[in-house]
């Protein structure tokens, strides 16, 4: 049976914009970078692509009438903003890609990815992931991921009111250890219910690489499907602020171990630069040659 080679993904962006001196105060984060500065946005995306990544996420991570209305916008004027950023998002995506690099929309939970408990109820959930999907399904992308997702009730929800989206759908999972994900239902109670639905591959992101190494063996006993992994560059979960990061041997010998596992997806989180993903990119093409090389006919 023929390998498959997995798809390059791209690394962070919030961090990578941090570095270029925009400003990215939560609960924003990086939403609002689409608007001041898309052009940055945009570099950041090209960046990555010339690094070796064959599909770049939107930068719409938080890019939601809740975000903004947290921040303290209006109601009216959340979304308008939200919107406009999403739309500039999807643009400088669309510029950056061309017609060779596969883009997919991003979105996360509803509050803070890190504090499910946060979560703030199915209605403001079906409003904002219904708003969001609504945007997507008319911007013209093909592919939307449900990024660092922890709470169970919020993955149905989102999954429910994706249904009718003209997309194909990605989860992505953020683990609490090695059974459970971050707001402690089990790896294998979410991934049965993630089945019910239309999802083409499930992924994992936003944990450092000790964490997945904990996790993936039972995430995989789960799911059999296109699967990936991308995880953050920091020495801690969750509270990181991704000043103090693992080293590039650290990060090699991490990528590693996820390729022999056959991922359909792989790529880093939170921390990692082009840089980062041009060591994966040459990893990934080593690989190959050398299994071509040890092959026996």
């Amino acid at each position: 049976m023929k390998r498959i080679i997995p798809k390059i993904l791209d690394g962070a962006m919030g961090t990578e914009l941090a570095k270029r001196d925009v400003d990215i105060p939560l609960p924003l984060w990086s939403a609002d970078a689409n608007v001041t500065h898309p052009n940055i946005v945009k570099d950041i995306h090209i960046d990555y692509i010339k690094a070796g990544a064959d599909i770049i996420t939107t930068n719409t991570f938080r890019t939601t009438s809740y975000s903004y209305q947290k921040a303290g916008y209006s109601p009216q004027r959340a979304r308008e903003r939200a919107h406009d950023s999403l739309r500039s998002a999807v643009e400088m995506a669309q510029i950056a890609a061309g017609d060779s690099t596969q883009i997919v929309g991003s979105i996360t939970s509803i509050d803070d990815c890190y504090s499910p408990e946060l979560f703030p109820g199915k209605g403001a959930a079906q409003d904002t992931y219904g708003e969001v999907i609504e945007w997507f399904n008319n911007s013209g992308i093909n592919h939307l991921i449900f990024e660092t997702m922890g709470h169970l009730e919020e993955i149905q929800i989102a999954l429910e009111m994706s249904q009718n989206a003209q997309m194909n759908l990605w989860v992505s999972l953020i683990l609490k250890n090695g059974n459970q994900i971050r707001n402690g239902e089990s790896i294998e109670e979410t991934v049965n219910l993630i089945k019910k639905y239309s999802v083409s591959c499930l992924l994992i992101n936003c944990n450092r690489v000790e964490t997945i190494h904990k996790g993936i063996d039972n995430f995989l006993t789960f799911w059999r499907n296109d699967w990936g992994v991308y995880p953050n560059l920091g020495k801690t979960d969750f509270d990181n602020d991704y000043f103090e990061l693992i080293n590039s041997d650290n990060f090699r010998e991490a990528m590693l171990s996820y390729l022999d596992l056959s991922p359909s997806v792989i790529g880093a989180c939170c921390g990692s630069t082009p840089e980062h993903i041009h060591l994966l990119k040459k990893l990934l093409t080593n690989k190959d040659k050398n299994e071509i090389k040890n092959q026996t006919i």
